[in-house]
């Protein structure tokens, strides 16, 4: 992993200094942007089984970005995002250089959000319209939220327009990193499988695994009125570590309840398409993926979907949102609906409800999600 990083890094500093005799042949009056945010969140479950509290109140992210444009086609950018109990690799979003020769051909280097969901450039509190994000997106099982590597992007036409953005690069493994002041938020299917009473479930050390993989996306548009593309993810072959709860005297009589892991061999493939819809001050929003799966040889199901519509008026946006999500046995939906009120640029306050539906179980989480976004 090492050696990968330090490849990606030098790869960076020829493509800085290659591109130096370019600058000097413009006049350019470099640019600087410092931009930030703190994220302040309040959550409430009702009925959560094995949780301590089921509300709580923290910062639940802080951000800061800083951008440098050195020419007209040149540009730096490096976005640190604070989030609870995760560590300074996962914190550090995104930091990349990219050199424009034109509008359709970019060339960027370094740690970059992936592409592949729209939804994924709103991972940043101050953008997004909803409280939360899509599960798809935030739980991180069809793809990672950023890349180390190189992407090539652009777009051809105007009013009708084609881009695409392909890429190839490594990341660290993501999936079900709990967020918020429960920690509820990413823990969806670990506590849907001990409710269904099964004991398997990705061991988190998982987490610590560093993978590669190449992917792209395309994708065509009118205006600003209707967007659709179609997206790939494929990471290279992986040992997955699967952890198993064992009850007393499963491995042998009289043997303690224990936990054990196993790697198993995991082959992966995901696809997914978008489409956006807008007019007006009225937008609606919808993904699809699904993703071939094999552990030991064994088909997982693994499908996510969502669709999204809110409504600007003045200084609010009321949305509402449906979510459907199949990880292996584990089928539950997520219906949201809240309310985003921006009286200017520095403050944000969302109002959010949402329940979540397991059939299976007969389980229904009804939860408050209550942010407040400080802008600088």
């Amino acid at each position: 992993m090492a050696n990968y990083k330090f490849t990606i890094i030098a790869f960076l500093c020829a493509f800085v200094l290659g591109t130096s005799s370019t600058y000097a042949q413009t006049v350019w009056e470099p640019q600087t942007n410092i931009t930030g945010y703190v994220s302040t969140e309040f959550n409430y479950f009702d009925d959560l089984e094995g949780y301590n509290y089921n509300y709580g109140v923290s910062v639940s992210e802080a951000g800061l970005l800083i951008s440098y444009k050195a020419t007209s086609k040149f540009s730096l950018k490096g976005v640190f995002v604070y989030r609870p109990d995760f560590d300074f690799d996962k914190m550090l979003n995104e930091a990349y250089g990219q050199y424009a020769l034109s509008n359709k051909l970019n060339i960027k280097v370094g740690r970059f959000l992936l592409p592949l969901s729209p939804m994924n450039s709103y991972y940043y509190a101050p953008v997004n319209t909803s409280a939360t994000l899509p599960i798809l997106v935030s739980n991180h099982e069809f793809f990672p939220l950023n890349t180390d590597g190189i992407s090539v992007n652009g777009t051809v036409g105007n009013d009708f327009r084609f881009k695409y953005d392909v890429f190839a690069g490594g990341y660290r493994n993501s999936t079900w990193m709990k967020t918020g002041p429960v920690g509820f938020f990413g823990d969806e299917v670990t506590y849907l499988k001990e409710i269904m009473g099964n004991p398997v479930s990705i061991d988190p050390s998982y987490n610590k695994s560093y993978n590669l993989a190449v992917g792209g996306n395309v994708g065509i548009s009118y205006k600003n009125f209707v967007d659709a593309g179609f997206s790939v993810f494929k990471p290279r072959d992986e040992k997955l570590p699967i952890g198993v709860n064992l009850p007393p005297d499963a491995l042998y009589p009289g043997s303690p309840a224990t936990y054990v892991v196993q790697e198993v061999n995991s082959v992966k493939a995901t696809y997914g398409i978008n489409a956006k819809i807008q007019y007006n001050n009225t937008k609606v929003i919808g993904e699809y993926w699904f993703s071939d799966l094999e552990i030991d040889n064994s088909t997982i199901d693994l499908v996510g979907s969502f669709v999204e519509l809110s409504h600007r008026i003045n200084k609010f946006t009321p949305y509402a949102r449906y979510e459907s999500q199949i990880t292996d046995n584990v089928d539950y939906n997520r219906i949201t609906a809240g309310i985003n009120y921006k009286p200017s640029f520095e403050r944000t306050l969302k109002l959010e409800y949402m329940l979540y539906k397991h059939d299976d179980s007969d389980t229904n989480i009804n939860g408050l999600v209550v942010a407040y976004i400080f802008s600088f």
